[in-house]
């Protein structure tokens, strides 16, 4: 496996099926993960949990993508998790 050590990924639709499967390899290759869900709270909640058992960030987001403002934020969050890891 490669080695995500101190990176950031954002994965969309991070809740359940694929992207959940994502959120949790970045997570076991050592990055922190930003990622989005739309109604799903707990499952989202539950893959955050299960991605900081490798010892990173793991952060869910309530996004519409279809919305500018949520895609936005989203974009933001990343410079939120880890900033001396990131600026590293």
């Amino acid at each position: 496996m490669i080695s995500l050590s101190n990176q950031v990924a954002v994965v969309t639709g991070g809740s359940r099926g694929i992207g959940a499967a994502t959120v949790k390899l970045f997570a076991a290759a050592g990055a922190h993960v930003v990622f989005s869900y739309h109604r799903q709270r707990r499952a989202a909640e539950e893959v955050a949990s299960e991605a900081r058992r490798y010892g990173v960030e793991a952060v869910p987001v309530r996004a519409d993508l279809a919305r500018m403002a949520d895609a936005r934020r989203l974009a933001r969050k990343p410079r939120r998790v880890r900033p001396a890891a990131i600026a590293g």
